[in-house]
């Protein structure tokens, strides 16, 4: 069964890569709408240069809707970035899982701040400002699914810096967890007086094979043209595919995890990213990310976070709490810094 899982998932992900105009190398650059999507939001996936397909957590709710299924518990996600030249870009995510599975809603939004405003003579009129907003509804299940395992830990996972999640204790079978999971969102962009919405959907697969290693395909941010004033142009749909895997010390001192994912973007060529994650006694963590595409900058980004939950009673509501950050260089045009925390419960 393990072999013949891993066999349908691989042949997806070559499928989904092959999909006509997916693998043509930069033969749209610059004609999708909506391009704030691309941006990096989210510190911890930011902070690992978004290799997070493969990855479980709160985050996963903006990569791989399919990760949502193998959360045992609920959480919050939210982070600030202080983007170029005065933009700024917010995000937070709320997950409620249950035993039928997990459901989630996430907001994303950016905001150009006051701009300099001319008219069709070059004659300045005063100022303006744009701005960029997504929201979007998400489920993930996950087979073979456990009622009574909701609020614990699944042995399968790469192991969170989470300290208060019980793992299971009972006899569960080991030798494969799969799960699929599907969003529906809500875009919208200001310019001025011009708005525009369109609704895209994302959908994705996991799998989890023994010895915590994860498989995730993901397909982002489909759906109709948006329309901007008289043209009308396609999203940045993208197709990720992506694995990932973590290594123990004796008595878990430290965790490495290492990520790494496959991209291709409607509008842009193939390109590769790698994000490693150095966990020291479940309370440090530092992060180091890698990737191919050089839009802008440096291809660099790294991040580290503080995990408090050890200071959590194990008995209160909130079961655990961090704190995280993300740096990203775009060389010439600066540096952006990222903040975000967490709560589970």
């Amino acid at each position: 069964m393990t072999r013949r899982l891993t066999a349908i998932f691989f042949s997806c992900a070559l499928l989904a890569a092959a999909r006509p105009g997916l693998l043509r190398a930069g033969a749209d650059a610059g004609t999708t709408a909506a391009n704030f999507l691309k941006i990096p939001v989210a510190a911890i996936p930011s902070a690992m240069s978004d290799a997070y397909t493969a990855m479980v957590g709160p985050d996963s709710i903006l990569y791989n809707p399919a990760a949502l299924g193998l959360l045992s518990y609920s959480s919050f996600s939210g982070a600030h970035n202080q983007y170029l030249e005065g933009i700024s870009q917010e995000y937070a995510a709320l997950l409620y899982s249950f035993r039928y599975g997990t459901v989630g809603a996430a907001f994303t939004s950016v905001a150009s701040g006051k701009i300099d405003a001319y008219d069709a003579d070059d004659m300045p009129i005063g100022k303006t400002s744009t701005s960029h907003r997504m929201m979007m509804v998400s489920y993930g299940r996950s087979w073979p699914h456990f009622n009574e395992d909701a609020g614990r830990l699944d042995p399968m996972l790469i192991t969170p810096s989470w300290t208060k999640v019980e793992p299971v204790t009972s006899f569960r079978p080991r030798s494969y967890r799969f799960s699929a999971g599907v969003s529906i969102k809500k875009i919208t962009e200001k310019l001025d007086e011009e708005t525009s919405s369109v609704q895209a959907y994302d959908a994705g697969l996991m799998l989890l094979l023994p010895g915590h290693f994860h498989m995730g395909l993901a397909a982002l941010n489909f759906g109709g043209g948006q329309k901007i004033v008289k043209d009308t142009f396609r999203l940045p749909s993208s197709v990720r595919f992506g694995v990932a895997k973590d290594f123990h010390t004796m008595n878990d001192v430290m965790i490495f995890t290492l990520a790494s994912d496959a991209v291709k973007y409607r509008d842009t060529a193939y390109y590769n990213t790698t994000g490693v994650e150095v966990d020291v006694m479940r309370m440090f963590q530092f992060r180091l990310g890698y990737k191919t595409s050089k839009d802008a900058g440096s291809r660099l980004s790294g991040g580290f976070g503080l995990n408090f939950d050890r200071l959590a009673e194990k008995d209160s509501l909130v079961h655990g709490m961090r704190a995280d950050y993300a740096f990203v260089d775009y060389g010439d045009l600066g540096a952006t810094h990222r903040l975000g925390i967490q709560l589970i419960w």
